[in-house]
């Protein structure tokens, strides 16, 4: 599989999220001050900040050049007599493009009809503190020491104005250090959880989405936050995301579109240290948030817990601070440690000082990104033993359970990181697949199949008591294109949506968490209570579930309320001597797709229409995952050849012909083929030559 960021940025691969890249890098180019839509008011605006004319960095061959100078004179007057200059230039002013790039966005902003305050309001999305390019947190130099008339250490909280203050502002800090000592590895977990997740070669990416949307949040919005930008942007939508959604969405679009940006002197430092596992030399600065401060004992003027950004005097001293605070832990051993450092230092502070406050538990000291992901994953269970009355293979079904579980480990959905290769293509982040226990009853045969399964898991988000339509839309997608390659008789997904988004009523299904898979026999009781009971069991190979059935008699008119009386009867009497445990009552949404009664009209091409019009509900995410799609149909096909041939068993020639066009000629050509009337008819080679794979 092609990666999709090469280290100039380039957005290559998947073909769809390929053309989204080109097309925001495109819309950057527009920022360049000699395409902007209105070179004059970059040009006021510039003046306005303390641009010469001559400053303003345009080509002297471009015509707009000669506009924006004029402008710009009036713009220099207008802000050096108003004073406005010299307020906002210096915060600004490390080099002179640090001021041209916020003039840049703020004359973007006034063509487009925005009000300029919000640049100035929240952290500025482009380099407003530009210093050397390969500084992490731009703009910020070395502090300078102390104020002549009062001692006052520049940038220290207010009061710190000797060397026993700072001494004791020091002590202070260490002491939030040893609190949160089960914090110290934060960025060293979360870093190594993001690139089991994120999409192949797209860490740094997702790193820089998750660092845009922490600004302001905690550790489990930050990750919704992303989750939801990351599905808009590999769903083809817009990016609107963020507690911030008008400045962080720009940021988190180009970011997955690999336009590489600075970030800001809070929000940079934080994603390049979430990209710890693969660069550590990125992560070289501490974070300054809010708990960094108060740790170090900033207050608001007022005396409360500080609850602002910081100045680049601020993040110097703090900076200039951290290093002499890491060399007094390693030196005293804190914690029994000696490799105290920037990072680890300040996820200590940071862990301590929201215990402290009484924002965090001790037992949570340690929580990161994966700690939360549970919350956010979707669960799609799958079999690739062939669905009984199909007539593929059928005699695959009658075998031990060994040899079916030896079928599908012959050709995974799966990765090199065992994470589920339809959602990883899709752009997703998708947590490695588990093995389960999969349960199926067939209306044709009325017989509980329990055959090996997998559990893809990719994150999604929710919103309302219900998934947000386009996640479930791409689930959709995922599940009936895994059914058709795989000749299922139906594809399905569910997710369990939070507590705090649903009522005790609206709970009518049960989860029930294990440490590992029921064994057959007991999945195969649990799925005949469910039945019986108007539910279905889905092993999600971290417990099980019981799902209510709405189509069922029993089903139909259960609620929460309801289904809490049940429990305290014979349901759940039989669920502890089944399975050790009556679970909790729970919101589950599901997605079904069914192909049960179209693989019947045999060389018709039904279920292969199902699949096109599938796939037509978002086409952006249809061609990311089409390789993947075809690299799994070209195995199946040659698989199950092989597999015939060495038991007797027989293929559908139908199915067969079908992934072969769709290995060779991808969606276009199986379209094609549907239409012209040549799907299905004609024998499928045994074996399929790779180098037709486009």
């Amino acid at each position: 599989m092609a990666g999709l960021l090469d280290q100039s940025g380039a957005f290559v691969g998947y073909p769809q999220l390929q053309r989204q890249a080109a097309r925001m890098r495109a819309a950057a180019q527009g920022r360049i001050p000699e395409n902007l839509p209105d070179p004059r008011t970059y040009g006021f605006i510039s003046g306005l900040l303390g641009i010469s004319p001559d400053e303003l960095g345009m080509s002297v061959l471009s015509p707009n050049t000669q506009a924006a100078k004029e402008a710009a004179y009036y713009g220099y007057q207008l802000g050096n007599a108003s004073q406005i200059a010299p307020v906002v230039v210096p915060a600004a002013r490390a080099t002179m493009s640090g001021v041209k790039s916020l003039g840049e966005e703020m004359a973007t902003r006034v063509a487009t009809g925005q009000s300029i305050l919000p640049s100035l309001l929240e952290e500025p999305p482009i380099a407003m503190f530009a210093a050397a390019p390969t500084s992490a947190r731009q703009g910020v130099g070395k502090s300078k020491n102390r104020v002549g008339t009062t001692g006052q250490y520049v940038g220290a909280p207010q009061g710190i104005d000797s060397p026993q203050k700072l001494a004791a502002m020091r002590a202070n800090y260490m002491k939030d250090v040893n609190q949160g000592i089960a914090g110290r590895d934060w960025y060293d977990d979360a870093s190594k959880w993001i690139s089991e997740v994120a999409p192949e070669n797209r860490s740094q990416a997702i790193a820089d989405a998750i660092g845009v949307s922490s600004q302001g949040t905690g550790v489990d919005s930050n990750l919704g936050f992303a989750v939801k930008g990351i599905n808009q942007f590999a769903a083809g939508l817009p990016v609107e995301t963020g507690r911030f959604p008008s400045n962080q969405s720009p940021l988190i679009q180009n970011a997955l579109a690999g336009i590489q940006q600075h970030l800001g002197p809070k929000r940079q430092p934080f994603a390049s240290n979430l990209s710890v596992e693969w660069n550590p030399s990125m992560a070289q600065y501490p974070v300054h948030d809010i708990w960094q401060g108060r740790a170090f004992g900033y207050k608001t003027p007022e005396g409360k817990p500080w609850d602002a950004g910081f100045s680049p005097q601020q993040h110097a001293f703090m900076d200039q601070q951290m290093v002499a605070i890491q060399d007094q832990l390693n030196n005293a051993k804190s914690g029994g440690f000696t490799n105290w450092n920037p990072l680890n230092t300040q996820a200590a502070a940071w862990t301590g000082a929201k215990i402290r406050s009484g924002d965090l538990l001790p037992s949570d000291a340690a929580m990161h990104y994966g700690d939360f992901s549970p919350k956010y994953q979707a669960m799609a269970t799958h079999e690739q033993a062939t669905g009984a009355g199909i007539g593929h293979i059928e005699n695959l079904l009658s075998m031990p359970y060994e040899e079916r579980l030896a079928f599908q480990n012959a050709v995974p959905w799966t990765d090199q990181r065992g994470r589920d290769m339809i959602y990883g293509s899709g752009g997703l982040l998708v947590e490695p697949s588990t093995k389960a226990v999969g349960a199926y009853t067939p209306k044709a045969t009325g017989l509980l199949e329990v055959n090996p399964a997998e559990v893809a898991r990719p994150l999604v988000q929710q919103s309302g008591g219900a998934i947000i339509p386009s996640d479930a839309q791409m689930l959709n997608i995922g599940e009936s294109s895994r059914a058709y390659i795989d000749a299922q008789n139906a594809g399905a997904w569910h997710k369990i949506i939070p507590d705090t988004q649903t009522s005790a009523a609206e709970r009518n299904s049960i989860n029930i968490p294990l440490d590992k898979s029921p064994t057959p026999e007991q999945m195969s009781k649990l799925s005949e209570l469910a039945t019986q009971n108007g539910m279905f069991a889905v092993d999600t190979g971290k417990g099980v579930n019981l799902i209510n059935d709405p189509y069922s008699s029993i089903g139909k008119s259960r609620t929460g309320i309801t289904l809490s009386k049940e429990i305290k009867g014979n349901l759940g009497a039989t669920l502890k001597d089944v399975i050790g445990d009556t679970g909790q009552r729970v919101k589950i949404e599901t997605g079904y797709q069914d192909y049960e009664s179209l693989w019947k009209d045999v060389g018709k091409g039904k279920a292969t229409k199902q699949f096109l019009d599938t796939l037509k509900t978002n086409e952006q995410f249809a061609q990311s995952i089409e390789p993947a799609l075809q690299q799994k149909a070209l195995a199946n096909m040659q698989r199950d050849a092989e597999f015939a041939k060495r038991t007797g068993g027989k293929v559908r020639e139908d199915i067969q012909k079908a992934r072969e066009i769709f290995a060779a000629k991808g969606i276009a050509g199986l379209t094609a083929a549907l239409a012209s009337g040549v799907v299905l008819a004609e024998p499928a080679r045994a074996v399929l030559d790779p180098s037709q794979l486009q």
